[in-house]
């Protein structure tokens, strides 16, 4: 059985990125609180906010259920395996601000792509590299990227 996030929480996440969907940057009446890093719906921990973000309904479906999907979101910080012990070492990229972020507790706080791939790498290792290689490979992912350039 599944715990559905406390509305506590949900206020903070609201607080912290307002309504917007970090992967596709639009604001719809299907935003559901991703869990970055899922695991069962009974860990207490599941609903830091750290592990939080807004995506749009469908989006969060089509990420459980396509690989290819997966590996992007696991390449842009939307998606965490479950064996990674500190899920606020993963960045994260919003493409609403076109910008990379480490979410700290209740708060986000804006990192370079340098630094992003940096910790991605220290997390993931090589493998890092291939999810964000098959990422940019995409034409969203491409998208995104482009949309990232300052």
């Amino acid at each position: 059985m599944s715990n559905p996030v406390p509305k506590a929480q949900l206020k903070l996440l609201a607080d912290r990125d307002g309504f917007v969907c970090a992967w596709s940057a639009t604001t719809t009446d299907r935003l559901v609180p991703q869990h970055r890093q899922g695991g069962m719906g009974g860990r207490p921990d599941k609903h830091r906010t750290e592990n939080l973000l807004w995506l749009d309904s469908i989006l969060n479906g089509e990420i459980e259920s396509d690989d290819r999907l997966a590996r992007i979101a696991k390449a842009y910080g939307i998606k965490v395996p479950i064996w990674v012990k500190d899920v606020s070492a993963v960045p994260v990229f919003y493409a609403a601000e076109r910008a990379w972020f480490l979410l700290e507790g209740n708060t986000r706080r804006e990192i370079t792509a340098l630094d992003a791939m940096d910790r991605m790498h220290a997390v993931y290792g090589d493998e890092y590299f291939i999810w964000k290689a098959y990422a940019d490979q995409t034409p969203h992912a491409a998208i995104l990227a482009l949309r990232s350039v300052r």
